[in-house]
């Protein structure tokens, strides 16, 4: 998933967010961020805006035709995670040997709260005590 992708996932859930917000959440180099976010802007997915009245922020929000994309970015993100959830209910992958395609969403899942924090404890102690 690059990083455009996560952007708009990240305002879908997290709405009026500021570019640190932003970069702290997805754990991504704020300039890389800011110049993803330009990028949206231009194609009209992103609008910028400063919200305040004494202590002014400049804040990002999804237009109507960004919403549209980034919903079905995050309904993708929501089906990522229940199959994790079910390949390791399953029992039939080590938790070490998790396939590439959900190692690169991972964190995503958890800055959106789209996994369960239990589940990642158990593979923490999964690879801490080599089950």
């Amino acid at each position: 998933m690059n990083l455009r992708e996560k952007i708009l996932a990240y305002l879908y859930q997290n709405r009026d967010s500021t570019l640190e917000e932003i970069a702290e959440g997805l754990k991504e180099d704020k300039y890389e961020v800011d110049a993803t976010l330009k990028y949206l802007e231009r194609e009209g997915l992103v609008i910028k805006r400063t919200k305040g009245i004494i202590f002014k922020k400049t804040v990002y929000d999804l237009t109507a035709s960004g919403l549209e994309e980034a919903k079905k970015i995050y309904e993708s993100l929501q089906e990522k995670s229940r199959q994790l959830q079910e390949l390791l209910a399953s029992g039939n992958v080590d938790p070490s040997q998790l396939p590439q395609e959900y190692i690169d969403v991972l964190p995503l899942l958890i800055t959106l709260s789209l996994l369960d924090m239990m589940l990642l404890e158990d593979l923490t102690l999964f690879d801490i005590f080599g089950y």
